[in-house]
């Protein structure tokens, strides 16, 4: 994650929490021998009214309900196991803390939490908090949007999210454990996050962000954590071979952490093809640019040297934040080659002929 979330964008959780309540009661009535309650008398809470209007709520409930009602005391501890560890947040993040899916073993109750979860996702964009005009999800978004001021998704740190307004369509609000592999999760506003279309379209799916290429458990990036990664571009050749462009290594701190989140997001090769080999070019005859303007000799070592020092210090605020970071790292490589005495010559050659 290159920015991370506030939390108090979760605040207003009570659709998942009265939903979550009301299938825990359910399974622990069964696990007791006892019929299982109907949906109103499973319902707890000052919003419970909101799931009783229309049917569509307690068909959904009666379908899990049904599927449920079949297995034994063990397979419903089962059950609840996955309810909660689908929704133990922030634990789950550690490779450490199990989190199991019932997919596989009860397909059945599988779908239908799905079914009812994803029905409970689209309250979101309809239901208000008592006492607040706006949705829920409209007024996570504000408090998501005013926290990334620079209006960059988080997850590639250059595609642009659409600003908060009643008159734009909201970004895409993706789950971060898949709704198809933990669907007790799937309203959860600690498992939702804004994320831009192809990040969450082309790249991320509903591929499991807790599982490694090999199917193993990792340690996974908290969107609403404090731990940012950052980005620089360590090992990185400008002056590569003659003809050629520049040969870009792009690190991650932390590295190993951030491994299955790049891998997900094909975060080196789309910050390579899309960023860096796209703009470097433009950065460099923005440079050039700006110290012409701003009185500097370009045939002079020493204020080429003071030129990229000043303009150095600006790249941070152009764009969105992965582009302003690669932009900085970038010029603090071209800052070194300046003051070195192997490779100051091929330096300045190489900025006045790529500009």
């Amino acid at each position: 994650m290159l920015a991370t979330y506030p939390i108090e964008a979760t605040d207003q959780n009570w659709i998942s929490e009265t939903l979550l309540d009301a299938v825990r009661v359910m399974l622990h009535t069964l696990q007791g021998g006892n019929a299982p309650p109907e949906f109103e008398a499973a319902l707890s809470g000052d919003y419970r009214e909101h799931f009783l209007r229309g049917p569509n709520f307690k068909k959904l409930y009666d379908l899990l309900v049904a599927k449920c009602r079949v297995l034994t005391n063990v397979e419903l501890a089962q059950v609840l196991n996955a309810l909660s560890e689908q929704n133990d947040f922030p634990r789950v993040f550690a490779r450490t803390t199990p989190c199991s899916s019932v997919k596989d073993t009860f397909p059945d109750v599988h779908i239908a939490a799905n079914q009812l979860f994803r029905h409970a996702f689209e309250k979101l964009s309809d239901w208000k908090t008592e006492g607040c005009e706006q949705t829920v999800r409209a007024a996570y978004h504000e408090l998501v949007d005013a926290h990334l001021s620079h209006g960059g998704c988080p997850f590639c740190g250059y595609e642009p999210l659409e600003a908060s307004d009643p008159d734009l369509v909201d970004p895409d609000l993706d789950h971060y454990l898949a709704i198809s592999l933990y669907p007790f999760a799937g309203v959860n506003l600690r498992n939702l996050t804004v994320m831009g279309d192809k990040c969450n379209r082309s790249y991320k799916g509903a591929q499991d962000m807790l599982l490694d290429e090999n199917s193993a458990r990792v340690d996974c990036l908290d969107p609403y954590g404090a731990e940012q990664v950052t980005i620089s571009l360590h090992g990185t050749t400008i002056l590569s071979e003659p003809g050629t462009g520049p040969d870009w290594m792009i690190s991650f701190d932390p590295d190993i952490k951030s491994r299955n989140w790049r891998r997900i997001f094909k975060l080196e090769t789309r910050l390579r093809a899309n960023v860096l080999e796209r703009y470097y070019k433009r950065w460099i005859s923005h440079f050039v640019d700006y110290a012409q303007q701003h009185g500097f000799d370009l045939t002079s070592t020493n204020d080429l040297i003071a030129a990229v020092g000043r303009f150095k210090g600006t790249c941070a605020y152009d764009s969105y934040p992965a582009i302003g970071r690669l932009k900085t790292c970038f010029f603090e490589l071209v800052e070194a080659a300046l003051n070195d005495p192997t490779t100051v010559d091929r330096m300045r050659n190489f900025l006045v002929k790529a500009a």
